[in-house]
C-alpha cells in the first residue's frame, strides 16, 4: 500500500524518525480497550492496516497490551494490539494512544483494508 509519500500528521509523533509505510485514515467511531487492569472506552482518530489512533485521556503505559473492539460502517472487529506511544494534554494535540495491531483476523484485516481505500489517507509528501 506504500506510494512513496511518508504519511504524517501532527496528531501522532514521530518516534526516531521512524514513519509509517500504511496510509492512515481519518475516522471517528467508538472504541473499546481493554487491558489487564482497566477497560475504558473512546474515539478512534485514524485507521490504518497497521494500527489505531485512540482519542481518550486515560493513560496506558508503552507496550501495554490490549484487546480492542471498534466500529466500521459494515459492523464491528475484535483485534490484540500493543501500545506503541501515549500521548497527554501537555503537548497541546489530542491525548490518546497510538495501538499497532498485533492479532487481527484476515477477514478483518480485509476489511480495514477496504475501508481505507474508500476513504481519503493523512498524508503529506515527504519533502
Amino acid at each position: 500500500m506504500s506510494s512513496g509519500f511518508a504519511f504524517h500528521d501532527a496528531m501522532c509523533p514521530s518516534h526516531d524518525g521512524d514513519r509509517r509505510g500504511d496510509a492512515r485514515v481519518p475516522i471517528e467511531t467508538d472504541v473499546s480497550l481493554e487491558s489487564d487492569s482497566q477497560f475504558f472506552t473512546g474515539l478512534t482518530g485514524n485507521l490504518s492496516a497497521g494500527g489505531v489512533f485512540v482519542a481518550t485521556y486515560r493513560q496506558l503505559p508503552v507496550g501495554c497490551t490490549v484487546v480492542m473492539t471498534l466500529s466500521l460502517p459494515d459492523g464491528e472487529l475484535r483485534a490484540k494490539g500493543t501500545v506503541r506511544w501515549s500521548r497527554d494534554t501537555s503537548s497541546g494535540a489530542a491525548p490518546g494512544v497510538g495501538v499497532a495491531f498485533d492479532e487481527l483476523a484476515p477477514a478483518d484485516a480485509e476489511r480495514i483494508a477496504r475501508f481505507c481505500e474508500l476513504r481519503a489517507p493523512l498524508l503529506h509528501d515527504s519533502e
